[in-house]
C-alpha cells in the first residue's frame, strides 16, 4: 500500500482520489490491502464480508496450485530481424548504462515470468503516450514491431507545460513517471532586434521506460514494465523483446512496493499471466501517478 493511500484512508478521503482501471494479484496479496483495492472508487460499494469471501477464495486457490514454476526455455536469445536496431540501441545514451551495468537483450516468453508488484494498470493503450500506430502495429510474428514498444529508442519531444504568470512559473504536469530535470543552462537571448539578456533555465526530459527481466535467486521476475506485458498478454502477445538483469545471490532486489521474498521464492510464486486469471485476481481500480515539475523565477530587493 503507497504513503499516499494510507493517507487518503486515514484522512477518510478516498472519494476524492483519482484512479484508473487495474488488476491485482489479490490471491498473494495482504487481506486489508486487497480489500482497499477491491473498495477504491468508482467500483460499486460491495459489502465488507462479500470482498472479504472473495479474497480468501484467491488465497485458498493459490494454495492449492502444485509447487513450483516452470521457468525452463522462458528466455532465449534475439532473432536475427532485431541485429540492426539492436545495434543501434547498444549505442543510445539511455541504453549504455544498463550494458555497463552487464544487462543483456533476451526474448522473453511472459507467460512463464513472474510477477514482483500486485498491481497493474490495465489501461495501457488508452493513457500510453507511444503513438498509437506503433501499438495498432504490434504483432507477435515481428519482433521488430514489439521491439519499438519494449525498447522504445524515441519518444515524444513535446511535454506538457503551461506558464503560471500569476506564479511567474513554468510548470510540466504529466502521467508519465520518466519525465526528469535533466540539467541547466545559460544563454545569451536576443529578445528584440538589438535587445539582448541572459538565459537562465533547466533543461527537463522524458526518459525512456524499458521492459526488464531481472534474475533474482534462480527465478525470472518482470522488474519494469509492467503495463505493457499486460497489454500484450491481453492481446494474445507472450514473447517480447526485454533487458536482461542478472542479480547474484548477495544482491538485494531493490522494487518498491514488491511481493516479500517469502512469496517471491516459495512453493506458489505468482505468474505474469496471473493477472488475468479471475480465480487468482480481480478488476478494480489503483490510485493515478502524476509528475509534476515547476521552474520557478522569484525577484527579490533587499537593502543595507
Amino acid at each position: 500500500m503507497t504513503a499516499q493511500l494510507k493517507k487518503a484512508l486515514r484522512d477518510h478521503h478516498i472519494a476524492g482520489l483519482k484512479t484508473r482501471p487495474a488488476r491485482a494479484l489479490i490471491g498473494w496479496m495482504p487481506q486489508q490491502e486487497a480489500q482497499v483495492f477491491l473498495s477504491l472508487p468508482p467500483t460499486p460499494p460491495a459489502p465488507q464480508a462479500k470482498l472479504a469471501k472473495r479474497i480468501r477464495e484467491a488465497h485458498a486457490a493459490v494454495r492449492a496450485r502444485a509447487g513450483g514454476v516452470d521457468q525452463e526455455g522462458a528466455l532465449r536469445e534475439p532473432t536475427e530481424e532485431l541485429r540492426g536496431y539492436l545495434d543501434e540501441f547498444r549505442e543510445h545514451p539511455n541504453c549504455k548504462p544498463y550494458l555497463a551495468g552487464g544487462c543483456t537483450f533476451k526474448i522473453a516468453n511472459l507467460n512463464q515470468i513472474c510477477a514482483l508488484q500486485p498491481i497493474a494498470h490495465s489501461d495501457y493503450l488508452d493513457r500510453s503516450e507511444l503513438p498509437r500506430d506503433l501499438a495498432e502495429d504490434a504483432r507477435q510474428d515481428d519482433m521488430l514491431s514489439l521491439a519499438r514498444i519494449t525498447l522504445p529508442l524515441h519518444l515524444p519531444g513535446e511535454l506538457p507545460v503551461q506558464f503560471d504568470s500569476g506564479k511567474n512559473a513554468w510548470k510540466v504536469r504529466t502521467k508519465n513517471p520518466g519525465a526528469r530535470t535533466m540539467g541547466h543552462f545559460r544563454a545569451r537571448v536576443e529578445l528584440a532586434p538589438g535587445l539582448f539578456a541572459m538565459g537562465f533555465g533547466f533543461c527537463v526530459a522524458l526518459l525512456p521506460s524499458f521492459v526488464q527481466v531481472v534474475g533474482y535467486r534462480g527465478r525470472y521476475f518482470l522488474k519494469d514494465g509492467y503495463h505493457r506485458s499486460l497489454a500484450f498478454l491481453q492481446n494474445g502477445i507472450a514473447r517480447v523483446p526485454v533487458i536482461l538483469q542478472e542479480h547474484s545471490e548477495a544482491q538485494k532486489l531493490e522494487v518498491e512496493g514488491r511481493f516479500s521474498d517469502e512469496k517471491l521464492l516459495g512453493l506458489h510464486p505468482p505468474l505474469l499471466s496471473d493477472y488475468l486469471r479471475d480465480d487468482v485476481a480481480a478488476s478494480g481500480f489503483h490510485l493515478v501517478a502524476e509528475k509534476n515539475i515547476t521552474i520557478h523565477a522569484s525577484e527579490n530587493l533587499k537593502w543595507g
